[in-house]
């Protein structure tokens, strides 16, 4: 996989940036410092030409001061007297006198200049002055042989040292840069690689992922079709609950009812017959007030069965419906309470499933329990409404209120467990807002489909 991946090729590229580098710093060393060698050799050999050349400008002048008219025609003269200026450095090549009209005098009458322009040499003058009058100019040249020689010789050292160093900065910075190039190579090859196990890591757990998906979704399914059954049970459980109350209640109401009807009649009866008699007015006296005694508590218990017969079976939907039956539970609490109740029903044409029914009028009947028992309202409004898919069912009162959190939590509210419990069972829910004197509201909302 390495050996098919393209190279860095950085080591070459420094390679092509570092070559004019070296070849600068080879110029500069080798010329820089032999340069200035020339530079500053020539400036001091022009230099000690000019002090030559005006020392002798002043013996000139004296000389010419002295014999006005025939200094430079006596020329063996003179030119003894400068025989000990001729050549005070090793380095002065040659000294000119050259009158007012641009004649030499030399003593050899003329100068070799073709011989002086061969050889390095520099040149510099000084005039002659009588009387603020250039009589003569002095020209003396200074040989810079030496400094050539010596710059040419640094030239040659500088030149070597340039390339050593020139050869130094190329060669280390490549050397570092191959060994990076390796180490950065070899962690490519390694990041290939992770880049390669990864993907195929990537791969598997993506796989791992849809498997698992599928699984959730799945089970999802299974959860939604579970939940949908249980929902299904639990309206199935609460249609035959109610319908084992129903016959409870036909039960009671037909037998039981019937039964102690009939015994109330018969009592009735005694109560007259025993009336009629005369023959034993005590026993017939004791007779009575028990056959009395009787029929009370026979009214009594015919009572509270007419109550467990609607509590247990709200046989009143099957006989007028569940708008019906609200609107009578709120008369009957109204009678009852003697407070001010108002009733709001809107339902559509069609009407209700079964269960929803039941669980509307149940709330309705808990919550109107409650009212009766721990309340003491001035106000009731209740209202049951079916639109949007949810039957919504609002039970309020201006009661003594209480905290439905802690009624919870202690367990004294049955009532309202039940209220949730039938909500909920049909994917509804059950909101209690109360407050202690702040009166109390139930609202419970159940799906309709």
């Amino acid at each position: 996989m390495s050996g098919s991946a393209p190279r860095l090729q950085l080591r070459g590229y420094l390679g092509t940036r570092l070559g004019p580098l070296a070849l600068l710093l080879v110029a500069v060393v080798a010329i820089s410092a032999p340069v200035a060698f020339y530079v500053l050799g020539v400036r001091t050999a022009r230099v000690q030409a000019r002090a030559t050349a005006e020392q002798l400008a002043a013996v000139v002048r004296h000389e010419a001061e002295q014999r006005p008219l025939l200094w430079k025609y006596d020329s063996p003269k003179m030119l003894a007297h400068l025989e000990t200026y001729d050549h005070p450095q090793e380095h002065i090549e040659h000294i000119a006198v050259v009158d007012a009209q641009g004649q030499s005098i030399d003593r050899s009458g003329e100068l070799d200049l073709g011989a002086l322009t061969e050889r390095p040499v520099a040149w510099e003058s000084a005039p002659v002055l009588i009387n603020n009058d250039q009589v003569a100019t002095v020209w003396v040249a200074a040989s810079t042989a030496d400094v050539q020689g010596g710059a040419l010789r640094m030239l040659a050292v500088f030149g070597l040292i340039g390339a050593a160093l020139a050869g130094l900065m190329y060669w280390l910075p490549l050397r570092a840069m191959g060994r990076l190039e390796h180490e950065i190579e070899a962690l490519l090859d390694q990041l290939r690689e992770s880049r390669t196990a990864l993907g195929a890591l990537a791969e598997g757990l993506e796989q791992q992922v849809e498997a698992r998906s599928s699984d959730l979704s799945r089970a999802l399914a299974e959860l939604k079709d579970k939940e949908q059954n249980l929902r299904e049970l639990s309206t199935r459980a609460v249609s035959m609950q109610e319908a084992e109350r129903r016959a409870i209640a036909r039960e009671l109401h037909d037998s039981a009812g019937q039964s102690l009807t009939a015994i109330r009649i018969h009592l009735q009866l005694m109560e007259g017959l025993a009336s009629q008699a005369r023959a034993s007015e005590d026993a017939v006296g004791r007779l009575g007030e028990i056959a009395s005694r009787t029929a009370a508590m026979v009214d009594d218990t015919l009572e509270e069965i007419r109550r467990a017969v609607n509590t247990l079976g709200p046989a009143v939907l099957d006989d007028v419906g569940l708008a019906e039956a609200v609107e009578r539970a709120c008369i009957d609490l109204a009678e009852r309470l003697e407070v001010e109740v108002d009733s709001e029903v809107e339902l559509p044409a069609t009407p209700l499933a079964p269960a929803i029914e039941t669980s509307c009028y149940r709330v309705v009947q808990e919550a109107l329990t409650n009212i009766t028992r721990h309340a003491r309202p001035g106000h009731v409004k209740v209202r049951v409404r079916a639109e949007d898919g949810v039957a919504t069912v609002t039970v309020q009162d201006d009661g003594k209120g209480f905290d439905p959190a802690a009624a919870l939590r202690a367990g004294r509210s049955r009532g309202l467990v039940g209220m949730r419990e039938r909500a909920e069972l049909l994917g509804g829910e059950l909101r209690i807002d109360s407050a202690p004197g702040q009166g109390t509201t139930v609202t419970a909302v159940i799906p309709l489909g």
